[in-house]
Order: C-alpha cells, then sequence, then structure tokens
C-alpha cells in the first residue's frame, strides 16, 4: 500500500512539474511574441523619423545628427529627394554657415563650382549672389552704430542723424563733420599716432547728405552706371550718409591714389581697430562689398566688433550677415 501511495505522489509531482513546464514554455513565447511585436513596431515608426531617411541616403550617423542640429523641413526634403554628395555636408561645417541659406548655398555651388565654399558662404549671405541692387531694404536703423548701408541697404532720403559734429580744420580738410563717437575715436588715435610715429592723419571727408550723394553718383555715371557702381555708391545707399564713416589721408600723402603705399594706410590697416575702425572695403573683397578696394575709407563699428572683424579678417557686410542679421 504505501508503495503504491509512493508512486501516486512521485506521478502526480511529474505532473506538476510537467504543467508547470509546458506553462513557463507558454509564458516565453507569449513574452517573446509581445516584445518581438514591440521591436516590429518600434522599428516601423523609427523609419518615420528624419534620422532614418537621412541614413538611408548614405550618410554616416555623426553626419546625420549633424544634419539634424539644422535640420528644417526645406532642407530634410531636399536631402531624402536628393543622392547624397559630399558637398551637401561640407556645406553645414562652413563657419559662416545659415542654415537658412542652406538652400541657397546649394544653388549657388552648383552653378559656380570653381568657387570655393567658403566663398559660397560669404557671396550668399551678404546677398552678393544676387546681383548688386537686385533687392533692396531700408536699413535697420536700431542698430545704431552698427547699422549696415551697402548695395542692398539703404537709407531714406531724409535721414540724417542728430549727433553729428563738425570736425575741427586741426584734423580735417574743408568743412567736415561725423557722429561726436566717430570724431573722439579719430581725435584720440590721431593724436597717438602722430606722438608715435610723427605721422599726421587728415580727414578728407565725412558725412554725405543723400543730395550730396546723388551729386557724386551723378558724375560717375558719366563714364556709364557699371562703371559709377564700382566707384561711387547710390543716393541712399552711401555709408557716409550715416555719419560714421570717415576718408582718412595724410599731411604727407594728402591724395587717395597716393595713400594706399603710404606708411599711415599700413598703420591705419593694422591698429584702428583698436580705436574703433575697421578698413570698410578691403583689397581682396570686392565680390563680397561690390565696390574696388579704398585704402582711405574707414568705418566705425566699436572697439570691440572692429577687433572682432579684423581678428576673423571679414568685412562688415559678413559680420552683419552673420552675428545681426540672422
Amino acid at each position: 500500500m504505501a508503495k503504491k501511495r509512493r508512486k501516486r505522489k512521485l506521478k502526480l509531482r511529474y505532473e506538476a512539474v510537467k504543467f508547470l513546464s509546458y506553462f513557463i514554455l507558454i509564458l516565453c513565447l507569449i513574452i517573446y511574441s509581445v516584445h518581438g511585436s514591440i521591436k516590429i513596431h518600434n522599428f516601423y515608426e523609427y523609419r518615420k523619423t528624419d534620422e532614418y531617411k537621412i541614413l538611408s541616403m548614405g550618410y554616416t550617423m555623426e553626419e546625420t545628427q549633424d544634419f539634424l542640429k539644422i535640420i528644417n523641413k526645406d532642407i530634410k526634403e531636399f536631402l531624402i529627394n536628393n543622392s547624397k554628395k559630399k558637398v551637401y555636408y561640407d556645406i553645414i561645417k562652413e563657419k559662416y554657415f545659415l542654415s537658412k541659406n542652406y538652400l541657397k548655398y546649394i544653388d549657388y555651388q552648383k552653378n559656380h563650382e570653381d568657387i570655393k565654399l567658403d566663398k559660397v558662404i560669404a557671396l550668399v549671405n551678404v546677398h552678393a549672389s544676387d546681383g548688386w541692387y537686385s533687392e533692396t531694404y531700408n536699413t535697420d536703423l536700431s542698430k545704431k552704430d552698427l547699422v549696415l548701408v551697402n548695395k542692398f541697404y539703404k537709407l531714406e532720403e531724409g535721414y540724417k542723424r542728430d549727433d553729428l559734429v563738425p570736425i575741427s580744420l586741426q584734423y580735417s580738410y574743408a568743412s567736415n563733420s561725423a557722429a561726436e563717437e566717430v570724431v573722439n575715436s579719430f581725435i584720440q588715435m590721431h593724436k597717438e599716432v602722430k606722438s608715435k610715429l610723427g605721422i599726421h592723419l587728415m580727414v578728407n571727408s565725412s558725412f554725405r547728405s543723400y543730395e550730396d550723394q546723388e551729386a557724386i553718383y551723378k558724375s560717375f555715371k558719366a563714364k556709364g552706371e557699371t562703371y559709377a557702381d564700382s566707384y561711387a555708391a547710390r543716393p541712399g545707399f552711401s555709408e557716409h550718409q550715416t555719419g560714421l564713416s570717415i576718408d582718412i589721408t595724410s599731411t604727407a600723402h594728402p591724395t587717395i591714389n597716393a595713400f594706399k603705399e603710404s606708411e599711415e594706410y599700413q598703420w591705419l590697416k593694422d591698429n584702428s581697430y583698436k580705436y574703433g575702425f575697421i578698413l570698410r572695403y578691403p583689397e581682396g573683397k570686392e565680390d563680397i562689398t561690390g565696390y574696388n578696394t579704398e585704402s582711405w575709407h574707414f568705418r566705425y563699428v566699436g572697439k570691440k566688433v572692429a577687433e572682432q572683424i579684423f581678428k576673423e579678417g571679414i568685412t562688415f557686410d559678413e559680420y552683419y550677415a552673420y552675428y545681426l542679421e540672422s
């Protein structure tokens, strides 16, 4: 009898273990099935993401993550609808890249493959890629000493600063005036360079009204509009109307043609930023500024900005487009 009871207990234990094993197996299958379904669902959802779509075009994860930092609807559509090209990624790694201009960079580079990417970026940022005076805007007067006036940004006909002061004949030829801060900074610069180097700087030209510039432009235009636009601003588009620009020569080199080869010019080019001035139309930047080199034309922007522009080797147009306009 005892033997039969032991057999029965063993059988019941075996059945219990067997049932438990089946239960665990079924439970595992259920868990695996659910987990698999979740993975499938997650993968399906992942395929909808921008990351997946850009990776699918052949870009690396690093490149994709960089794109995602600047992505917008237009850029995303462009990337997923065009075969991968190295230049599409190289553009976003340029120092002065602006995401709002991405598609403009692409279009311009496509038609100007001989131009380096940094120049493409600069030309598009300052609107030079569109053509001079192609589209014009009223300059933002709230920028105060950092207002931009060039072949795209203009001043109203009657604009005139209310802080213009005359420049003494000790520092200026004929009758000149400029913003008070500009005059004070120039006098400080004048005194220091005269004391240290014996150089006597002079203001050759400064503030000009809309009407003054109109007369100047008209005289240049007698040789044709293209010629005029290379050497003079159209009325309303002259920096001189801001009261922040001065043309500088010296008593030793009073003419602008002789000034370029002078010691005075070399000193100003390397040191004027310390007093808040920048060389406004430097050599090698004609396609950015729209003007031939002017060794005499200096613009006041304040010491901090002048130093940054000098150290980065850019024009005020480039500075404004990247640091202010954007």
